[in-house]
């Protein structure tokens, strides 16, 4: 932390006619000036730091059984996901494609200005798929999520395809 100190001086003349506060300002100026690139911030900005959607929404995938898959959440803190914004495909091979519908624990009831009151996760989540009956070996997962941080930031509705081998 910076402290500034203003004093009273009476003025001197150096033999150039230049007050000598004028230089003692001037000095001062330049060596503040000097130290402006090594500040990483400035102590008037009070914008929040967000993290990438992927930062505060990480996931990983667990393979329970040939009939379910979990995706499990991990939240990051001071952000929250919505329940109801979740959507989870088969998207390949073709003939297997198809939504698939999550059993997911209760969330917790949250009011939101954009979407009214609505069920939100804080901190992790799990969601359960069941598979098709005879679903392939390999196959491509379409997942969808949106998301907010507390401090004023909604995520646009984000989709990442995770390739699954059983």
């Amino acid at each position: 932390m910076q402290h500034w100190f203003l004093s009273a001086i009476r003025l001197k003349y150096n033999k150039h006619g230049i007050p000598g506060l004028f230089c003692g300002v001037l000095l001062l100026f330049a060596v503040n000036l000097s130290q402006l690139p090594a500040m990483a911030q400035s102590p008037f900005d009070t914008t929040p730091a967000f993290l990438d959607v992927d930062q505060a929404f990480s996931f990983y995938i667990s393979l329970d059984s040939s009939e379910n898959v979990t995706v499990h959440w991990t939240i990051a803190p001071g952000y929250y996901l919505y329940a109801d914004k979740f959507s989870f495909k088969i998207t390949e091979p073709d003939e297997v494609s198809g939504t698939l519908i999550p059993v997911m624990p209760a969330g917790t009831p949250h009011e939101d200005e954009f979407f009214g009151k609505t069920s939100v996760y804080y901190q992790q989540t799990r969601s359960t798929l069941r598979l098709p009956i005879d679903s392939p070996e390999r196959f491509l997962l379409e997942i969808g999520f949106q998301g907010c941080a507390e401090a004023g930031l909604c995520y646009p509705p984000a989709v990442r395809h995770v390739e699954i081998t059983q």
